[in-house]
């Protein structure tokens, strides 16, 4: 499911006048996309980071190791339910991960120093809510796929030319949504 949501992700990006790096890798470390933009202040700098699932088993954060032992799971991925405070920790370390590491960081200063970077999620449907609400606390974007797809299909981006993988795809969706299917 993440390789076609990327694809839509890189599609949307571009439809809407972004440049973009996609994938980049330095060691154990991988970033979604870099994607820049002139607008009327100068530039905006995105890291958009992409987790799509249309039936969510288990939770996007993963845990600590003393969360693993608190909850008694043997996993970090664990389904287990857990507290507000579990998973608002969770998502505290999942943002530092997946966004703020130095790691990270070094990356994009290697690409664009000494910029300051918006951080985007692009996902689907969650298993709890709750880390949605945390991750905007922690300043990450959210989009939902849904929303990317609707304003792919529906022609509601800057540019209506197609730039990557997924522009027949929307074709696609367009096709079905003519013909009453209302995919969207």
């Amino acid at each position: 499911m993440t390789l076609h949501a990327e694809a839509l992700v890189e599609e949307w990006l571009i439809r809407n006048g972004y440049f973009l790096m996609r994938g980049i890798k330095d060691k154990m470390n991988r970033l979604g996309f870099l994607a820049i933009r002139k607008n009327e202040e100068g530039f905006e700098h995105i890291h958009c980071e992409v987790q799509v699932s249309t039936k969510p088993t288990a939770y996007i954060s993963k845990l600590s190791r003393e969360q693993m032992e608190k909850l008694e799971v043997k996993s970090k991925t664990s389904a287990k339910l857990r507290s507000s405070e579990q998973v608002k920790d969770s998502v505290k370390a999942w943002a530092q991960i997946t966004f703020k590491s130095d790691k990270k960081a070094a990356i994009r200063n290697a690409i664009l120093p000494e910029v300051s970077w918006e951080y985007w999620l692009v996902h689907g449907h969650v298993k709890d809510p709750n880390e949605l609400v945390f991750m905007q606390k922690e300043g990450v974007k959210l989009i939902h796929i849904r929303d990317l797809v609707k304003e792919l299909a529906g022609d509601h981006t800057l540019h209506h030319f197609s730039a990557a993988s997924a522009g027949e795809l929307i074709e696609l969706v367009k096709l079905l949504d003519e013909q009453g299917s209302n995919l969207i």
